[in-house]
């Protein structure tokens, strides 16, 4: 199965985020006028990036910086290599604190909000589907 879409409406944190809580194995697809490159997941953890000579964790936080552009998501493609070792929640971490200090330590909160909003549709999505499972609390 394929997932496909624009960076502005999801980004690729977020992409990673619904593949990491479902512990799912996908092959992440970008591209944009900086040019192509590839994010690999298996079983929910992130395992190999590339771009351009770059590989691992380097391509990794270039990549996520990307806000605007194409993705495409394969479901169950293996990783042709494993270069990324670093739990997902501490890359993200990383990569949350390098965007910060790129853009001078200055965040926009309406757009994070923004953004926010379009993730929880896109799950919503993703549950109608049927990519995700909808859990259901029982009170």
């Amino acid at each position: 199965m394929s997932i496909k879409g624009r960076l502005k409406d999801m980004g690729l944190v977020d992409i990673i985020q619904v593949f990491h809580m479902q512990c799912k194995t996908a092959a992440i697809h970008v591209s944009s006028d900086k040019g192509f490159g590839m994010v690999y997941i298996r079983d929910g953890s992130v395992v190999h990036a590339n771009y351009r000579d770059l590989s691992g964790e380097d391509a990794f936080y270039h990549l996520i910086g990307w806000g605007d552009g194409e993705f495409d998501v394969e479901t169950n493609v293996a990783s042709p290599d494993t270069s990324i070792h670093t739990d997902v929640e501490q890359l993200l971490l990383e990569g949350a604190k390098r965007l910060d200090e790129g853009e001078g330590g200055t965040m926009d909160l309406r757009r994070a909000y923004e953004e926010d909003i379009e993730s929880a549709q896109l799950v919503r999505n993703l549950v109608e589907m049927g990519i995700l499972e909808r859990i259901s609390e029982k009170t």
